[in-house]
This record gives C-alpha cells, sequence and structure tokens, in this order.
C-alpha cells in the first residue's frame, strides 16, 4: 500500500524570524511523502531567500504573488497548488510536533472507511501555547480560550470557530466544494469549517500537535477578551444605533447560502439552520432571540453564549 502524499499550504508574509525553525519541524514529521506549498504575499525580509533555499534541498516549492492579497487569499491560493490527497494547514512561525500529520491522517482515513473516500472529511486537533522562545505558557489553547472541539456543528461555528487552520488535515474532495476561499470569509479555515460541517465529515483529536507561538506579529493568537468588555463593546454598538451586530458572522453565511444554495436542498437541515441565522439581521427583536436559542446559535461557554444574545 503506497503512503499517501499530505501537501502542506503555507502562507507567508514577512516570516523569516521563524520561518525556518517552522519549515525544520514540517520536514522532520514522521510522515514520510510531504510536499510543502507557499504562497508569499510579497515579503520584504529574508522569507524569499529561505524559501528559496529549502526549494533547493526538500520537497518544498513556492510562489510570490503579483499584488498584496491578505492572509485569506494568501492561503486560498497556496491550497490551490497543492498535489497531494490530503491537505495540511501551516503558519509560517509554529513549531510542530513530530507525530502531527501521522496522527492526524489516521483519524481523516478512519473518518473515510467510516463513509466513502469520496466525502468530504476534516480533522483538526488542540494546540500548546508558548512565547516566542518556545517557553509553555498554557498546555491547552482549547481550554485556555474556553472552546469545546465537539461544537463544530454548523449552528455554533456560525458564531464561534473552534478549529484553529494550523491544526486541520482535509481530503481533496472537501477542497473541491470550498475553494476558491471567497473575500467574505472571517478566515480561511472558518470557512473551510462551515463547508466541512455542512457536507460532510468533521472529528478532531484531543492530542496537542503544535507549539502555537504568541508574539507582536500574531494575526490570530490566543487572547481572551473579559465578559465586562464583550458588553461594554456591544453597548456601545448599540448605543450608536448600529444594530448589525453578527454583521460579518451573517454575511460569511449569505455568502456560503447563495454559493451552496442548490446543493443544500439535499441537506435541508443545514439549509434551515443558514436560512435562519442570515434572517437574524431582518427580523424584529424578540424574534432574533427566539431563533438564538430555538437554533442554538452559540460558544462554547455560558458567557459566549450571553456575548452572542448581546450582539444579536
Amino acid at each position: 500500500m503506497t503512503t499517501p502524499l499530505v501537501s502542506i499550504a503555507m502562507a507567508t508574509y514577512n516570516g523569516e524570524k521563524f520561518l525556518e525553525e517552522q519549515l525544520a519541524s514540517i520536514f522532520n514529521q514522521t510522515h514520510p511523502n510531504l510536499e510543502v506549498v507557499v504562497c508569499d504575499d510579497i515579503s520584504t525580509d529574508r522569507t524569499i531567500d529561505i524559501l528559496q533555499q529549502y526549494a533547493l534541498t526538500h520537497n518544498l516549492k513556492y510562489t510570490v504573488n503579483r499584488e498584496r492579497l491578505g492572509v485569506v487569499q494568501n492561503f486560498s491560493n497556496a491550497i490551490s497548488m497543492a498535489s497531494g490527497d490530503y491537505v495540511a494547514l501551516a503558519d509560517q512561525d509554529d513549531v510542530w510536533l513530530p507525530t502531527k500529520i501521522e496522527n492526524s491522517l489516521q483519524k481523516l482515513l478512519l473518518l473515510e472507511r467510516q463513509s466513502s473516500p469520496l466525502t468530504p472529511a476534516l480533522v483538526f486537533t488542540d494546540l500548546q501555547v508558548v512565547d516566542e522562545q518556545l517557553q509553555p505558557l498554557y498546555p491547552s489553547y482549547w481550554e485556555f480560550m474556553k472552546l469545546n472541539p465537539s461544537n463544530w456543528y454548523l449552528n455554533r461555528i456560525l458564531v464561534e470557530n473552534v478549529m484553529t487552520g494550523c491544526t486541520a488535515l482535509m481530503n481533496k474532495p472537501l477542497l473541491e466544494i470550498a475553494l476558491p476561499i471567497p473575500n467574505q470569509a472571517l478566515m480561511h479555515d472558518t470557512w473551510l469549517l462551515l463547508t466541512a460541517a455542512s457536507f460532510g465529515k468533521v472529528s478532531f483529536l484531543q492530542e496537542r500537535t503544535v507549539l502555537y507561538r504568541q508574539h507582536p506579529q500574531n494575526v490570530v493568537g490566543a487572547r481572551q477578551s473579559s465578559l465586562k468588555n464583550k458588553f461594554q463593546s456591544a453597548l456601545s454598538k448599540i448605543t450608536r444605533n448600529n444594530f448589525s451586530l453578527l454583521g460579518a458572522e451573517i454575511e460569511q453565511a449569505a455568502v456560503f447560502y447563495n454559493r451552496y444554495s442548490s446543493k443544500l436542498n439535499y441537506f435541508p437541515e443545514k439549509k434551515n439552520v443558514l436560512k435562519a441565522f442570515i434572517s437574524l439581521q431582518k427580523v424584529n427583536f424578540f424574534r432574533r432571540k427566539f431563533l438564538i436559542l430555538k437554533f442554538s446559535f452559540f460558544g462554547s461557554s455560558f458567557k459566549k453564549a450571553l456575548n452572542v444574545l448581546a450582539r444579536a
């Protein structure tokens, strides 16, 4: 039996400080059949030099964008260049633990055996939060951020993404549906998880497979916001007569619904969930609260549930 090729899709931008360490950890994986595909967003530091060096000595290919695209479209491009049957996402500044791909692939292959290799499928994991020098900060990202990985179902991820993209491993059938990722996606990983939860299979490993490095340049990181701050933010929007709370989430859902409207006819329950969520901006105050409660448009904790009720 041949070992599946796993493509690692990476988006880079001025990542010279940590990039070599991350690439070394990727090419040190116990899974032997890997390629790394990198899209660079016009870096002005030594990032391109590092990529050139690795392209000469490892199975790495890269391209430099003609114009600055931003993180979502940069990842979308990198994923589209992948040739493997399975694709993982990698940030430029983390460190992967050696069995990350091997263990995630075993879980993903199990999902395919339980359904079909043609079924869209995705697996994600926990992370360990570390500082710039890889010193431990928090043993579990999920625990620190109060995320429940079991809340990967559509109604929950419409308001809270429980998956960190750099832990994701996906099969090609999922990507054939999800790409290209639209500009209205909150993040590339949110869109991918929405697609998997709507049309395929999702599972997760409790294992921490990534040292999730925190530093001042993180695009997304391990940050908490107090309940007081969240309610103050919501109150501020209300006093400014800005009732488009959850607006970005609803816009993303509307784009998703419009793109996949005919496909959703085969998944009527998912279609109803999306229609209800999209309608939150149009119905009155009491109807909004009713729909939130009926469809459980909540985050992973009681505080996060209150935050959604305050925002909608």
